[in-house]
C-alpha cells in the first residue's frame, strides 16, 4: 500500500512537471500591430519609416556553449567545438519611434535582479544553476532608464527567458509587454523550475500581449517587424527595425552566437525543440542572405 501510494505520488509529480507551462501570468491578444506577410517585410527594407535604435550592453555572463549551440551538429563536430563556459552579453535595445515613442526589445538587467535575486522568486539553488555568480553586470537597466528620462511606452520580449526579462524590476509596471504567440501556452518540464520566479517577476503587470501572426507589423508603418521564430522556445520572436542606419535583424535566441549564426548551428539544449529551432533560424538566414543589406545582432553576442 505504501509503495503504491510513493508511485503514485512520483508520477503525479512527473505528470505536474511535464505540464509546467512559462507562467501562470494572463495573455491577451495583442492591440498594437497588423498582420502582415514577408513580402511587405521584404519591401520595407526601402520603403519603411525608419527609427533610430540604440544597443545597452547591460551584463557580461557565462554559460555552458552546450546549451547555446547544438554541439552534435555536423558543423560543430567538424569544427571539433567542445562544451567550456562561453562568454556571453545580456542586452536590451532602446527604440525611439518618432510618433508612438520608446519601447526596448527585451530588458537588460536590473540593479534588483544582480544584487538579489531572491527578492524576485529566484531562490539560491535556481540562481547557481542558472550561473548568476558568473554575470557582470555593466549597464543596469535602471540607470539607462534614469539616464535617458525614459518614458517607456512598451517592451518586445523576444521570448520570456530569465536572462531576457531579467530587467524588468526596472520597468514601470504598466508598461505593455509583448511576446509571441504561444510563448505561454508551451509545456516543459524545466519550467517547472522557472515558472515561480517569471511569476513573481511579471506580478502586478498587465496581461502579456501576444503577436499572434508569423509577420507582424508592428506601429502598421513599416519600421518594426515582429517575425515568429519558434523552437528555443515556442513563441520565441525575432524583430526586423527599419534604423536610420539601414535594417537590423535582432535574432533573439533563435541564434545566441556569433559562430552559430555564421555556421548555420541552432541553439543546444536551452532549446525546448531544435529542430524547430534550426527551421527558424534557416528562415532567418535566408532573409540575410537575399537581402544583405540586413545588419544581424544576435541574441548574446555581436557579428
Amino acid at each position: 500500500m505504501v509503495i503504491g501510494f510513493v508511485s503514485l505520488l512520483f508520477l503525479s509529480s512527473i505528470i505536474w512537471i511535464n505540464q509546467a507551462t512559462q507562467t501562470n501570468h494572463p495573455s491577451i491578444t495583442s492591440t498594437l500591430g497588423q498582420e502582415s506577410n514577408y513580402q511587405s517585410l521584404v519591401d520595407s527594407l526601402t520603403t519603411g519609416k525608419k527609427i533610430s535604435v540604440n544597443k545597452v550592453k547591460s551584463a557580461n555572463w557565462k554559460v555552458p556553449l552546450s546549451g547555446l549551440l547544438n554541439l552534435e551538429s555536423a558543423a560543430a563536430k567538424h569544427e571539433g567545438l567542445e562544451d567550456h563556459d562561453e562568454d556571453i552579453q545580456i542586452y536590451t535595445f532602446h527604440l525611439t519611434h518618432p510618433l508612438h515613442g520608446d519601447f526596448l526589445i527585451d530588458t537588460g538587467v536590473s540593479q534588483q535582479f544582480y544584487n538579489d535575486p531572491e527578492s524576485l522568486g529566484i531562490p539560491s539553488w535556481l540562481a547557481s544553476g542558472y550561473g548568476l555568480e558568473n554575470m557582470t553586470i555593466l549597464t543596469a537597466t535602471d540607470d539607462y532608464i534614469k539616464q535617458r528620462n525614459l518614458d517607456l511606452k512598451g517592451v518586445f520580449l523576444t521570448h520570456l527567458h530569465l536572462d531576457h526579462i531579467s530587467g524588468i524590476s526596472a520597468i514601470d509596471k504598466q508598461v505593455p509587454l509583448y511576446v509571441g504567440e504561444g510563448e505561454t501556452e508551451e509545456r516543459y518540464f524545466l519550467y517547472a523550475a522557472t515558472r515561480g520566479a517569471t511569476d513573481t517577476m511579471l506580478n502586478g503587470r498587465p496581461s502579456l500581449q501576444q503577436w499572434t501572426a508569423e509577420y507582424v507589423d508592428v506601429f502598421g508603418d513599416s519600421s518594426v517587424f515582429a517575425i515568429h521564430s519558434p523552437g528555443h522556445t515556442a513563441g520565441s520572436t525575432a524583430y526586423l527595425v527599419n534604423t536610420f542606419e539601414g535594417p537590423v535583424l535582432f535574432t533573439g535566441d533563435a541564434s545566441h552566437t556569433t559562430w552559430g549564426w555564421n555556421h548555420g548551428v541552432e541553439p543546444g539544449s536551452f532549446s525546448t525543440d531544435q529542430t524547430r529551432s534550426l527551421t527558424s533560424l534557416n528562415k532567418l538566414i535566408e532573409l540575410v542572405k537575399s537581402y544583405p543589406e540586413i545588419r544581424v545582432q544576435p541574441g548574446h553576442q555581436s557579428l
